[in-house]
């Protein structure tokens, strides 16, 4: 048996780069297609195209369904892998080309269904998350699995530091999951029961609530949304700023102040804010449209210890 595939690959993020690479370098990357106005991957990928030759086609979302049959057209691949990508195949489509499509969900199914599994596993604290290569069905993420790999998450992980570990893991997977459809494998049906959903963060989901989060939740919000929130959003006085990185600390006084207080404001100590369960988060960089800086530098705006963060 021939072990070597023909694939395309349809991809919205920097997370497939390194897949792409090690399809091209293995000789079996035949197409790509990627969404117009995603300037930094579509110039990775013309790069790619005009060193390899390898086709590539810049999608609309009016003309996705033919675009695609374009790329099949062009190529004739055994296999579509999507990464990332943004559109739902049509079922026409699927029925038209039956064991062609394969997703790369960046969480675990059934558990982490929905647009950014990252974002849900940082913030909840989840001790591990990984890949899980589905087929694609008409059902969003609920396609039988093929393969499914996990990845421990550490206390340091930022979104983004998450997403590079995942994109590594993903074309160190392919070794595996490629002998699998060349088998015939057609995956092993996920339990619904144990089916959870989540949506694209909204507002809401980035905005840290002083009277309801602890000092640890919300370090993992900070990390959940670093960097392409540039933090967690809190407020002072009309002003908007976003904790990027935070630490939790020991207490540094017992007062009855309200969380959201800042307890402690100078170059030594920090910036310390009181969270709920009595719990002290030290704001180590924080974001504001005047730029980046240490949290002990909002001193400069006129925060002081005393001061309150109020949600946004």
């Amino acid at each position: 048996m021939n072990l070597k595939s023909k694939i395309a690959v349809l991809c919205n993020n920097r997370m497939a780069i390194p897949a792409l690479q090690s399809l091209h370098s293995s000789g079996q990357l035949y197409g790509i297609g990627v969404p117009e106005g995603n300037t930094d991957v579509i110039d990775f990928c013309m790069m790619l195209s005009r060193q390899s030759g390898i086709p590539l086609i810049i999608m609309k979302k009016e003309k996705f369904s033919l675009q695609i049959i374009e790329l099949i057209g062009k190529v004739n691949p055994e296999y579509i892998f999507t990464m990332t990508f943004p559109w739902k195949i049509s079922g026409e489509i699927l029925k038209k080309y039956p064991a062609t499509f394969y997703n790369f969900h960046y969480g675990l199914l059934p558990e982490m269904r929905g647009a950014d599994p990252v974002f849900q596993s940082l913030r909840s604290q989840a001790k591990e998350t990984g890949i899980t290569v589905h087929v694609i069905n008409e059902k969003i993420d609920r396609g039988a699995v093929i393969l499914k790999k996990t990845l421990p998450i550490s206390s340091n992980m930022t979104h983004g530091i998450l997403c590079t570990n995942l994109s590594w893991l993903g074309a160190n997977l392919l070794i595996e999951l490629l002998p699998l459809l060349k088998n015939g494998f057609q995956g092993t049906e996920q339990e619904n029961l144990k089916a959870k959903y989540y949506k694209k963060p909204q507002a809401e989901d980035v905005c840290i609530s002083w009277q309801k989060s602890d000092a640890q939740t919300i370090e993992a919000l900070s990390r959940a949304c670093n960097p392409w929130n540039k933090g967690a959003y809190t407020q002072w006085n009309g002003w908007n700023i976003r904790v990027v990185e935070a630490t939790v600390v020991e207490k540094i006084n017992d007062l009855p102040n309200p969380p959201g207080t800042i307890l402690s404001l100078s170059e030594e100590s920090g910036l310390i804010v009181k969270c709920s369960n009595e719990t002290q988060l030290r704001l180590d960089i924080i974001y504001t449209d005047e730029g980046f800086m240490s949290g002990h530098k909002l001193s400069a705006f006129g925060l002081k210890k005393g001061s309150q963060l109020i949600n946004l």
